[in-house]
């Protein structure tokens, strides 16, 4: 694989597009400072991914467009694109060598961009930029990402931070930086950069598990107790359903009973009423026939009204056509006055017309001589235009031919100019040399005298990093003391969420049973559970037949209210009495006996309030008695509608604390109202003691309707509660989320400031060692001086050669510049006299120009002349036309008044016809009307028959339709409280077994009192138990699978320090015995050593290097003179390429340092490397550039504009 070409367009100073042809090789790229060379390797740099604009030497990414110049506009887009042959090796895109060890390392891209570029034999790497800042790469003009690039070139030494690109500053990077930040070129060769990006994401992954599996410890504990809870209520509610069931079996049955006698009912009425269908059928016929025959004489009743109407509107329209006609005979006579005004007007207006028609020919034959005149000046001044604007050709001519010589003459001064601009650039580069090598002098004598100050510094320098050690120390303290108190927090903080957790647990709990406990109570109260059969009846009927029961109110029970402490006194004091039904009158109870009786549905008592008389007790010492609380009727609350029915039931009730104190006052007063205690014990009147344990059937209902209400209450109290603990655990997660955050964070910041200790230490270390190595370096530098001596010596006698070149080539240059000068002035004469006739001719041509002016303004008048006269002529047509129609109308209106006064004649007789006509229509219409009210009589006598019959049938239509809505209810009942449709239960098995009604009422009653004494249950505790038990055992498993994966991630992480450490040491070893090799040959003999600073911890260590070039002492590679520094670094850049040639190379003027001597090396050993790796080198040096194969240069003929110029050499 190598690099085939690069293009470039609109980048930095290369406004327009480049091709840079590549072969296999060295080539080399020259030219000036400041022409742009350096932008190519910026460029390559660029399409490789480098996202530092600094980097790139520019502000940001958009100095990268150009910029514009003299003749070009800034570039809106900016390409780079890289050309590759691209041999495939398992897959992938590689290098031609393996990765040191023996062994191939591809690493299959999964990207579609990377499949497509590997069935191509060249693959285009390319990058787009545009001024608004939209940026895209591209391999083989599909678009990737940036991370598909680097998969493409990982492990081949391709890449921004790899070893591909190669400038003076990355050289001077590698040998400066810190030893910990040098080995990311070993990484690279190594081919360990994977493997430590895949140890960082297990590190990752087993932090998040392990933190997972904490969470789930605590999860799985909090499941547990809530578990235990929630089996006991699954047991109970199992019970409550079971009992449910059984219910439902019996209401089912009584239901279905109920159902079947209804539908007995209703077929014998519907026999009953389809024999009286069949009788009113018969007088609907007869009916029918009277009607029809009234019908027919309406109808004939309504076609002789239809006649005498349009009589009568005929009549009216020959009236409204007379009246017409009398209008147009005045009108016809109007017109024929106006048309003899407007014809004498148009005869005036004629007369006028033809006398300005003779003005204005006579002006318009005068304009036309004019223009003549005019025209015949013109043509001779054009003639003599044409004569000067010949000279004006003749001149530029002349003018033109003089240029053209000058521009000959001025191509070859530039190149004396180019050929004395590369001697002096020569020049320069041999006094830059010179001013380095004395340069390097200097620094001799100032490093001998430096040296005792360096040994100070030293000193200090230690001491500071000392100092800075135990500041390091303590605030390692501190952040260990803040790390402590946030985990403590952090602690309380997820105990306390556990605990409003649970609460809210409990809150939902109970919340379930409030809520299934109202249901039931709201079920109860709304099919009159417990309430008698007869007032079950009648409440059911009120609800589905509310138009028949209006007058019913409703139940004592549910018209009331008391205090919660004479529940039971008024219940017993109302007794049997709590189950009356309050109606409005006496028949509104009639009909609800008459409903009970028909339907046998028991009994009721009934209170109705227009008949009902009250009753009160009146004796005020009495109730000023100790232990009378009160008049019972007075304890309780309702609406004064009910007062007498409320005081007939109450009203000679006394409620009394306690059983003594009421038979202390039955004994004392022989009161005449009955006494009843808050525990409900009865004295009656007659001294009667009733007392004991209440029959629930016939108590509880004040209770009820309390409860519900206390239900309501709690149900919205807890709901409220749970919320507010519901928003006080969202608080507390986000407050544990941020202490997650910090303690994430004060783990970082301990993690660095234990890096930095180590940090530290190391420069602590290397201090000391450094004093040590002063007096070595002394030795090594008397030996430099002799040798850096001859070579000032040598580059002066260069120096003195090249001077006097320049001389000779700068007065060939001067005699250039006088003779363009001469030619210059004549170019100068002819110009102005080109100038002078030029100034005539324009003269002319504008004399000629207002010429031409005056024959348009000619033209025109006489064109205008030529409309008016067209226009007057259409005027006088016009005229003569009004008057010739004008005549013509007349005669017109003089036939039409003959004509109207006709039609007028003929309209007086149709009116008369027409009134005759409506007379005799009116007589047969009277006759009619006496022939109707006859046949009226006779039907009303047969309608009062069919009424009477269809009476009969209405009444039992009623009684279907009231059968039909009670079946249609029962079914509705049964439906909506258990969703079964009563037509598809089995039928009632007739035999002995079965329960009767009463029976079946029975275990009703006790299943429900059964229901009611469990309390409250939660019915949510079965599906909630499942669901806890199957969370927690899901939870068990999980726990187990992370504990798996904890373990799995420990064995990746130690196989890849194992496989990390094992390559890294095996490459480390073979660049140490390269580099050895390189610098043998680089620096003509010496030594060179590669340490790692840590080893015990490999793949983290710093990788310093030490030097000792032939006649020294071993001394750090920071030691080294600029030269020696830049020396090492090459050949530490070829051992790598031993290890692991990269493809292409790109040496961005890296010779820049080295002297002769030294770049002869340095040529010599890019020409043995040159077989297996291809060389771009920008260069300022002949020696480098005397190795290329081929050659391109980078001109900037324009500012700010870059050209490229190639040229091949023969082998």
């Amino acid at each position: 694989m190598h690099l085939n070409s690069i293009k470039i367009r609109g980048f930095k100073s290369f406004a327009e597009e480049v091709e840079l042809i590549l072969e296999p090789g060295i080539t080399t790229i020259v030219g000036p400072n400041g022409c742009g060379k350096s932008n190519v390797s910026d460029a390559i740099r660029w399409v490789l991914g480098e996202q530092s604009a600094r980097s790139l030497r520019c502000a940001s990414m958009r100095d990268l467009l150009f910029n514009g110049g003299a003749n070009f506009a800034p570039a809106q887009k900016t390409e780079v694109a890289l050309n590759f042959s691209a041999p495939l090796a398992s897959g992938k895109l590689t290098s031609q060598q393996s990765n040191g060890n023996g062994s191939e390392s591809p690493n299959p891209p999964t990207q579609d961009a990377l499949k497509l570029a590997l069935t191509s034999p060249e693959v285009q790497v390319s990058r787009h930029l545009t001024r608004n800042g939209e940026s895209r790469y591209l391999i083989n003009q599909n678009p990737c990402r940036l991370r598909d690039i680097s998969e493409l070139f990982m492990d081949t030494g391709i890449g921004v931070d790899a070893y591909s690109v190669m400038e003076q500053s990355k050289i001077d990077l590698i040998l400066n930086v810190r030893p910990e930040e040098r080995r990311f070129l070993f990484d690279e060769v190594a081919g360990i950069t994977k493997y430590k990006h895949r140890k960082k994401t297990a590190l990752r992954k087993l932090e998040q598990t392990e933190q997972n599996l904490a969470r789930i410890n605590d999860v799985i504990q909090e499941l547990q107790r809530e578990t235990e809870s929630l089996r006991e209520q699954a047991e109970q509610a199992r019970l409550y359903n079971t009992q449910q069931a059984q219910l439902k079996q019996f209401e089912l049955e009584l239901a279905h009973r109920e159902y079947d006698k209804l539908r007995t009912d209703y077929s014998q009425t519907q026999a009953d009423l389809d024999a009286v269908l069949t009788t009113v059928a018969g007088a609907s016929e007869t009916l029918k026939a009277a009607e029809e025959r009234i019908e027919n004489s309406t109808n004939r009743r309504s076609e002789l009204d239809d006649a005498i109407r349009e009589g009568q509107i005929a009549l009216r329209e020959i009236e409204t056509q007379i009246e017409q006609i009398e209008r147009q005979i005045v009108l016809h006579k109007e017109r024929q006055l106006n048309i003899q005004r407007q014809r004498e007007r148009a005869l005036q207006t004629l007369e006028s017309l033809k006398a300005q028609q003779t003005g204005t020919l006579t002006q318009q034959r005068e304009r036309t001589q004019e223009y003549q005149k005019l025209e015949a000046s013109c043509k001779i001044e054009e003639s003599r235009l044409a004569a000067r604007q010949q000279l004006l050709t003749e001149l530029a001519g002349r003018i033109s031919r003089a240029k053209d010589s000058v521009q000959e003459t001025q191509d070859t001064l530039r190149e004396i100019a180019a050929e004395l601009g590369e001697r002096e650039r020569e020049r320069l580069a041999l006094e830059h040399t010179l001013t380095n090598t004395e340069g390097n002098l200097n620094r001799l004598k100032e490093n001998k005298a430096a040296l005792t100050a360096e040994l100070s510094t030293a000193t200090d320098t230690r001491d500071e990093v000392q100092y800075a050690e135990t500041q390091l120390k303590a605030a390692l303290v501190q952040i260990e003391t803040e790390k402590n108190q946030v985990e403590i927090d952090f602690n309380e903080n997820q105990d306390a969420l556990r605990k409003i957790e649970s609460e809210i647990r409990d809150l939902q709990n109970t919340l379930g049973v409030n809520v299934s406990r109202h249901k039931s109570l709201q079920e109860l109260q709304s099919a009159y559970e417990g309430y008698y059969t007869g007032v079950r009846a009648i409440m059911r009927a009120k609800t589905h037949y509310s138009d028949q029961f209006q007058g019913v109110c409703g139940v004592v029970a549910e018209l009331l209210t008391t205090d919660t402490e004479y529940e039971v006194a008024i219940e017993v004091a109302l007794g049997s009495a709590i189950q009356n039904v309050i109606t409005e009158t006496a028949e509104d109870a009639q009909k609800g006996i008459a409903f009970l009786k028909k339907h046998r549905a028991g009994r009721v008592t009934f209170l109705p309030l227009d008949i009902l008389r009250g009753r009160r007790f009146n004796d005020d010492e009495l109730l000023d008695q100790p232990g009378v609380i009160g008049i019972a009727e007075e304890l309780i609350d309702y609406d004064l509608k009910y007062e007498v029915a409320m005081r007939h039931l109450l009203g000679n009730t006394l409620v009394i604390e306690d059983l003594d104190s009421a038979i202390a006052l039955t004994r004392r007063f022989r009161p005449g109202a009955r006494l009843v205690t808050l525990d409900g014990e009865v004295i009656n009147t007659s001294g009667a003691i009733t007392g004991g344990q209440t029959d629930q059937r016939k108590s509880g209902l004040l209770s009820r309707s309390r409860e519900l209400e206390t239900l309501e209450d709690e149900i919205k109290q807890l709901t409220r509660n749970s919320n507010q603990r519901d928003q006080k655990r969202k608080a507390l997660a986000a407050t544990i989320a941020n202490l997650q955050k910090k303690r994430q964070t004060l783990t970082v910041q301990w993690q660095d400031k234990r890096v930095e200790k180590a940090s530290l230490t190391k420069d602590l270390e290397q201090a000391n060692l450094q004093v040590v190595r002063f007096e070595q370096q002394l030795a090594a530098l008397e030996v430099e001086n002799r040798e850096l001596g001859s070579a000032v010596a040598a580059s002066r006698e260069a120096q003195q050669a090249l001077e006097t070149e320049i001389a000779t080539l700068t007065q060939k240059s001067t005699r250039t510049e006088r003779w363009i000068e001469r030619m210059s002035e004549q170019i100068e004469s002819e110009n102005r006299k080109h100038t002078e006739v030029a100034n005539t001719c324009q003269e002319m041509q504008v004399f000629l120009a207002g010429q031409r002016q005056k024959l348009e303004s000619l033209a025109l008048e006489i064109q205008t002349f030529k409309e008016t006269q067209a226009r007057i002529e259409k005027d006088i047509a016009e005229q003569q036309a009004i008057i010739d129609t004008d005549e013509q109308r007349k005669s017109d209106l003089v036939e039409q008044v003959a004509a109207a006064q006709g039609e007028f004649l003929r309209l007086e007789g149709d009116r008369a016809e027409a009134e005759a006509g409506v007379d005799e229509l009116t007589e047969e219409r009277e006759a009619l009307l006496q022939e109707v009210e006859v046949l009226q009589k006779e039907m009303r006598s047969t309608r009062r028959n069919f009424e009477k019959q269809n009476r009969a049938r209405h009444k039992l239509e009623v009684a279907t339709t009231q059968l039909e809505m009670r079946i249609k209810s029962v079914s509705t009942r049964i439906h909506d409280k258990y969703q079964v449709s009563i037509d598809a239960l089995p039928p009632i098995a007739d035999n002995e077994q079965a329960m009767d009604e009463i029976d079946l009422l029975d275990s009703i009653e006790k299943l429900k009192a059964e229901i009611s004494g469990m309390g409250a249950v939660n019915l949510k505790a079965i599906e909630a138990y499942e669901e806890y038990k199957k969370r927690h055992d899901f939870l068990i498993s999980q726990r187990a699978d992370l504990e798996q994966s904890v373990q799995d991630t420990y064995q990746v992480i130690q196989k890849i320090n194992q496989t990390s450490r094992e390559v890294f040491l095996e490459t480390f070893e073979a660049v140490q015995t390269n580099f050895q090799e390189v610098f043998t040959q680089l620096f003509g003999g010496g030594e060179t050593e590669l340490l790692l600073t840590d080893p015990s911890d490999v793949l983290d260590s710093g990788i310093d290097i030490i030097a000792r070039p032939p006649g020294k002492r071993p001394q750090s590679i920071t030691q080294l003179s600029g030269g020696e520094r830049s020396l090492v670094a090459i050949g530490l850049l070829f051992a790598v390429f031993k290890i692991k040639p990269s493809p292409f190379c790109v040496l961005d003027e890296v010779d820049a340092a080295l002297d002769e001597a030294n770049v002869l090396r340095f040529a010599n050993l890019i020409r043995a490397y040159a077989e297996n790796t291809q060389f771009v080198i920008i260069t300022h040096n002949r020696r480098t550039m005397e190795i290329a194969d081929a050659m391109y240069g980078v001109t900037m003929e324009q500012a700010g504009i870059s050209k490229i110029v190639s040229a091949k050499f023969a082998e």
